[in-house]
């Protein structure tokens, strides 16, 4: 903060580096409290931009590379072989302390084509939509989520979940839908 009030003030005089300095601190220490995080299940504090950028820049070519793939099946399947499709849940663990390694997993699942993160239960049970079975069956090898712990500096448990483990409360109940008969009223002309 203070090397950027520098550049921006060009000023050399004390006054004004005292004034960078504490306003600096000051911004610092506020802007540190809205940047971390409690982890999902110890009490440790994360920062939540504390991912080392080499990893990350490897980890989004990794992503851009999935997506286009996924991207190109998917474009495939709807237009030459619709047999193929069969939209499915998937439902697996993977239990990150790391917050923003559970939001980078959902995010990652939705941005690849065919696939989107529909809930996300305190106990690190995803709950996902798949367009297809080979979708599905891509989301339970644990590659992706094994990415994002790699990423995040995290070991984790990855278990896929079988739909009669997940509990009812996770399990979406399907709205009933109702058919009703409207009597349309006529106004006499």
């Amino acid at each position: 903060m203070m090397v950027l009030w520098f550049v921006m003030s060009e000023k050399t005089e004390p006054k004004f580096l005292i004034l960078g300095a504490v306003s600096s601190m000051l911004i610092a220490s506020v802007c540190l409290r809205t940047l971390t995080m409690r982890g999902a299940k110890t009490d440790r504090t994360y920062y939540l931009l504390g991912v080392n950028i080499f990893r990350f820049i490897g980890y989004f070519a990794w992503l851009l590379v999935q997506i286009a793939k996924s991207a190109i099946y998917v474009a495939r399947i709807s237009l030459f072989d619709r047999s193929k499709v069969d939209p499915s849940i998937a439902w697996f663990r993977a239990d990150y302390d790391d917050p923003a390694a559970l939001s980078m997993l959902a995010n990652s699942i939705t941005l690849t084509p065919g696939t989107i993160t529909i809930d996300i239960t305190d106990d690190g049970i995803f709950s996902v939509h798949a367009l297809t079975r080979e979708l599905r069956e891509g989301l339970l090898d644990g590659s992706m989520q094994a990415k994002v712990a790699w990423l995040y500096g995290e070991t984790i448990e990855f278990t896929p979940v079988d739909e009669k483990e997940v509990k009812p409360e996770v399990q979406q109940k399907r709205p009933e839908l109702v058919r009703k008969r409207y009597k349309v009223r006529r106004k006499g002309i």
